[in-house]
């Protein structure tokens, strides 16, 4: 169906060209956060960062954000991401990908080469993952406080014990959080389900084109919201100002009208560069960094994080087939992965 109203009245987009529309049209905006008083705590990071803000508030706060994103070198963190991983990984012993690698190396590369001092990355790491986890509303039971107390340590890390200005610490804030669990998901579902093929096959194509089908196979970020501004037209379906749109990505990510077979894990559509630009030119394309007039200005720094990780662990297999997931009401994100070293492998993917 074009249009489903889900549980709370909101309207549920699920086609491919619909959810492309609306994330390409001013008229709807992303909810805002409520307005929180100067500090340093996650009312405050939310209100501060352009992931909730909309106008010239957020093209501001955006273009903070891809200012620092363009000193990164792409080449330099999928190096450091696939070292680091290949390091967790030496000797084949079991390692449980979640807990030792898909959050803690990307946010590491990431986190030192935005300014925070080597001796402090770990401890940055952990607060960076408290802090995603309070990161959206209602955040989960006790992550508010841990949340809090987290920011304060990444602002005292920036500076090393100075108080930083508060753009830059909201901007870089903003950018670890956005890779944290987003960036672990796409890891651990790529390796869930590259490491049930055949070695022949899951070495056959590029690691980005393993990345790109699983953004649109098994996409960590599965919905996203926008508030109509105005009254609209969404999903060929009057939307009334104040109604609130669900966007279903991964639904949009399996729409048979842009994907032929649809639910088949394939990379071969992402192989060939020319055959990608010309789907994305045709309105086509995966929607795992989001499209429009706001799609995620940190693709490129998360695909190379995820490149690296994922090339140095190909080869391994499953040590446990069954693969439990986080709750979440939009994520997708593997809570475990035990992989091991050797040539086996499980079943093809289901």
């Amino acid at each position: 169906m074009t249009a489903d109203p889900p549980a709370g009245g909101d309207r549920r987009l699920t086609r491919h060209a619909d959810v492309r529309a609306v994330l390409a049209d001013p008229r709807f905006l992303v909810p805002p956060a409520p307005a929180a008083p100067p500090g340093t705590g996650m009312a405050w990071l939310r209100g501060a960062v352009s992931r909730f803000s909309n106008g010239d508030e957020h093209a501001c706060r955006r273009a903070r954000v891809v200012g620092l994103l363009d000193t990164l070198d792409p080449v330099q963190l999928r190096r450091e991401a696939c070292e680091r991983t290949s390091a967790e990984l030496a000797g084949g012993a079991r390692v449980d990908v979640m807990a030792r690698i898909a959050r803690r190396v990307p946010v590491g590369v990431l986190a030192t080469r935005l300014g925070v001092p080597e001796d402090r990355r770990e401890e940055v790491v952990a607060a960076v993952t408290a802090m995603a986890a309070a990161y959206h509303l209602p955040p989960a039971p006790g992550a508010a406080p841990a949340g809090d107390a987290a920011v304060g340590v990444l602002a005292a890390a920036l500076n090393e014990g100075e108080e930083p200005e508060p753009g830059l610490l909201a901007a870089v804030a903003g950018v670890l959080v956005q890779a944290c669990d987003a960036t672990a998901g796409l890891v651990g579902n790529t390796l869930a389900v590259v490491a049930r093929l055949p070695a022949d096959l899951s070495l056959r194509w590029p690691v980005e084109a393993l990345l790109a089908e699983t953004l649109r196979w098994d996409p960590p970020v599965r919905l996203t919201r926008r508030v109509a501004a105005e009254d609209a037209t969404a999903g060929r379906v009057p939307v009334p100002a104040g109604a609130v749109l669900v966007l279903d990505l991964a639904a949009a990510n399996r729409d048979p009208e842009v994907f032929p077979d649809p639910h088949r894990f394939d990379p071969a559509r992402f192989q060939q560069a020319r055959f990608q630009q010309a789907r994305f030119q045709q309105g086509g394309g995966h929607l795992g960094f989001g499209s429009g007039v706001r799609p995620c200005p940190g693709e490129r720094a998360a695909l190379a994080l995820a490149a690296g990780v994922v090339e140095a662990a190909l080869g391994h297999r499953l040590a446990e087939p069954e693969i439990p997931y986080e709750p979440s009401p939009n994520l997708r994100v593997p809570a475990r992965l035990h992989m091991e070293g050797g040539s086996e492998t499980m079943e093809g993917p289901r």
